[in-house]
Parts: C-alpha cells; structure tokens; sequence
C-alpha cells in the first residue's frame, strides 16, 4: 500500500472464507431483524402448541414439556439447516461468480474508492454514494447500498499504520460503526 496525497492503494482477492466472514458479519449488522422475529414466532407458537398438546387425556406439565421439547427441536433445526444452507449459498455464488478470487486494486483517495480487477474493468464510487461502512477486527464492509458490498479483508494491507489510515479515512467520509 501506497500513501500519497492521501491516496491508499492496496491489492487481494477475497477467498471462499472471507466471504463466509463477512455474511456472519452481516449477519451481527443485521440480527435485530431475525430476533424481533423469533421474539413475536416463539411465543406465539409455544402458545398453539401448548393449546394442541393440552386436552383431557394430558396433564398441563406434560403440555408444557412437549411443547418446550418441540420449539427446542425446531430452533436448533432450523438454526442448523439455515447455517448449512446458508455455507452451500456461498460456496455456490462463488463458484460461479467470474471475479470471485481474482485479485482487485483499491485505489482510496479524498473523492472516493476506485477497485480494479484485470479483464473485469473498474468500479468507481464516490463518497457519496456510500451509505455506511463497518470495520471488524479483520475486515471493512464498506456499504454502497442494502445490495453492493465492498469486503475488504485488513490483510490485504502491508501494515497496522494502513489500516489506521484507511480507518480513519472511512469515518471521516462515511457513516462508520467499529464492532
């Protein structure tokens, strides 16, 4: 990585576990969604099980234990096959994705991010058309919109003093959230 003129270039291609890393750091940005669900499903449907095990020929502990045994089930299942199907989503999208693993140059300046790929061309962003940006211990998602996300692993940089730079460089020009 190059610093001059407050410009930061530095090169990588992201590989199959990075891209694991950064859904599961997806995932933390946006975990509210999921537990606001599963805070109104749980309950609810604790109560429609408890109300289909409970009649005359069970006891109300009975009810309440298998109804506690079946939601344990199906969230551990659920949690499980998401997770499963979730790693297989991944691996196939970057599988067939023509620039996955190639390596790519960003170019970092006071205007905006500039990534180069060979035979893939380049894509320009300016600053304002970032909507926020994360830093994770190690790795930046820097956020273009809710669709395009921009991963850039803290090892494709030479040096701790580049990824100050480029970090402070990210919150002074985004919305920035270190986690």
């Amino acid at each position: 990585m190059k610093e001059e003129n407050k410009q930061i270039v530095f090169t990588g291609a992201l590989s199959l576990d990075d891209l694991y890393k950064a859904t599961r750091y997806q995932w933390t940005i946006r975990r509210k969604y999921p537990l606001t669900y599963l805070s109104i499903m749980v309950p609810a449907m604790s109560f429609i099980l408890y109300n289909a095990f409970k009649d005359e020929s069970t006891s109300q502990q009975s009810a309440i234990i298998l109804t506690a045994i079946t939601v344990v089930i199906g969230l551990v299942g659920g949690v499980t096959i998401l997770y499963f199907l979730t790693k297989k989503r991944i691996k196939t999208l970057y599988e067939l994705s023509p620039s996955a693993g190639k390596e790519a140059t960003h170019i970092i300046n006071d205007l905006g991010i500039e990534t180069e790929m060979i035979n893939e061309g380049v894509q320009w962003y300016e600053w304002s058309d970032i909507l926020k940006s994360y830093e994770f211990s190690d790795m930046f998602l820097v956020y273009v919109n809710a669709i395009v996300v921009i991963y850039i692993p803290k090892y494709f940089f030479e040096t701790q003093e580049e990824v100050k730079a480029f970090s402070t460089l990210l919150s002074q020009k985004t919305t920035f959230k270190t986690r």
